[in-house]
């Protein structure tokens, strides 16, 4: 029975970690996500990568999540303007 609950316990880790895992934001998929919304990994360093939909819609893409969820990451992140709440 511990066997079976502990297994239970590793799959279910294994399953969530990969969900809350970011992409990095110089990786291959994520350049092509910003190349999407319009701005380069330089524009986004410097804080100056468009506006905050195109920062969201971004965020998406490279986390693979929706919009409530990157919105949450993007404010958390401090990836928006001072007036996107």
């Amino acid at each position: 029975m511990k066997i079976v609950f502990c297994t239970a316990i590793v799959l279910s880790t294994l399953a969530v970690a990969p969900a809350s895992a970011r992409e990095r934001n110089d990786s291959p998929h994520s350049q092509a996500c910003m190349a999407k919304n319009g701005f380069t990994l330089d524009m986004w360093r410097a804080h100056s990568a468009g506006t905050d939909a195109q920062v969201l819609r971004y965020i998406q893409c490279r986390d693979r999540v929706s919009a409530a969820q990157a919105k949450a990451i993007g404010i958390r992140d401090h990836n928006f303007s001072a007036g996107y709440r």
